[in-house]
C-alpha cells in the first residue's frame, strides 16, 4: 500500500472536519429550534394540531441530537490526544480554519511543513483507530 502525499493527508483531513463543522451546525441548530407553539397571528383558520409536535419527531430530534453529541466528542477526543505541537496545528488548520499565514509568527517556513505533516499522520492514525 502506497503511502500518502502530503496533499492527499490534507485533503483526507479537510473532508473529516468538514463532517465536524457539520455536525456543529446541525447540533447547533437542534439546540435554538423553538419546540414551544407560537401564534399565527395571519390564521384565518385554526387547526387543532397546529401547535403540538408529534411525539416522534420530538423524540427524533432528541435522538438526533444525542448522536451528535457523541460524535463531536470522539472529534475533541482525538483533537486531545495529539501532542501540543500538533494540536495547535490541526485546531488552527481546519477546527478555526485560520488565514493561510497564521503560523508565520510561530515557525520558519520548513519547521512549520514539517511538524504540519506530523500533526497531519498523527491526528489520521487517531481518526482511523475509531
Amino acid at each position: 500500500m502506497k503511502a500518502l502525499t502530503f496533499k492527499e493527508k490534507q485533503e483526507a483531513l479537510k473532508n473529516i472536519f468538514q463532517r465536524y463543522h457539520r455536525i456543529k451546525f446541525q447540533l447547533e441548530c437542534l439546540e435554538n429550534k423553538n419546540f414551544y407553539p407560537s401564534i399565527g397571528y395571519g390564521m384565518i383558520k385554526e387547526e387543532k394540531n397546529s401547535y403540538h409536535i408529534k411525539d416522534h419527531q420530538l423524540n427524533h430530534y432528541i435522538e438526533s441530537k444525542e448522536e451528535l453529541k457523541m460524535s463531536l466528542e470522539s472529534y475533541h477526543i482525538v483533537i486531545n490526544k495529539l501532542s501540543q505541537e500538533s494540536k495547535n496545528i490541526i485546531i488552527n488548520e481546519f477546527v478555526l480554519e485560520r488565514e493561510n499565514d497564521w503560523w508565520m509568527e510561530y515557525y520558519s517556513r520548513s519547521t512549520y511543513y514539517r511538524l504540519k505533516t506530523r500533526a497531519m499522520e498523527e491526528a489520521l492514525f487517531y481518526f482511523n483507530c475509531l
